[in-house]
């Protein structure tokens, strides 16, 4: 009996496993990431859930660095709503990001801190932490205000002045503390 290949389109791509993890995903409980797929309603449309060649026939072949993506993160997997997309793009589209509203432009918190030229990491701790108003979060200069120092402080060593006072201030505060771990031990 010769051999008779189930799909037209060749199995064992790049595209073959995007499909079958996508179905899995969706369809199957046991997938450890069915909780965020089926599990909150996102399904694989009738014409791709059990044919692979119509989902070929839809999506095309999958360029390299690329991978399924749905446009809307809360829409299911369907012809209008999917596409190959980088792992930038697709992380852009995550229902977790948070949209920021400035200057009538909408764009996610790494989007914004990507086109301002500061870590992501830094504008949200600007938003969050030190509850910066958004122009000012944005701004990308440093907005740490120079502290003030004196001569003899810890502050004047570690601005870089090195006169004696502040040097002597310096190997004061190390003797105090090389002398309050000896106390501990």
């Amino acid at each position: 009996m010769p051999f008779v290949r189930k799909w037209v389109n060749p199995s064992g791509t790049r595209e073959y496993f995007a499909w079958r993890s996508m179905r899995a995903r969706c369809r199957d409980e046991k997938c450890h990431a069915w909780k965020n797929y089926g599990g909150r309603g996102i399904w694989v449309c009738d014409a791709w859930a059990d044919d692979y060649d119509a989902f070929f026939a839809d999506m095309g072949a999958c360029p390299d660095g690329m991978s399924i993506d749905r446009i809307d993160v809360n829409g299911g997997y369907e012809p209008g709503n999917c596409r190959w997309a980088t792992e930038l793009v697709q992380g852009n589209n995550r229902r977790t990001n948070v949209s920021i509203t400035y200057l009538g432009e909408t764009l996610n918190l790494s989007q914004w801190a990507s086109r301002q030229g500061i870590d992501a990491t830094t504008l949200w701790r600007r938003l969050n932490v030190y509850n910066m108003p958004i122009d000012r979060a944005l701004t990308p200069d440093s907005l740490v205000q120079a502290k003030k120092w004196e001569h003899g402080t810890r502050q004047g060593y570690e601005s870089g002045c090195k006169c004696l006072e502040c040097k002597a201030s310096h190997a004061e505060r190390h003797r105090r503390n090389r002398a309050k771990r000896r106390a501990a031990q």
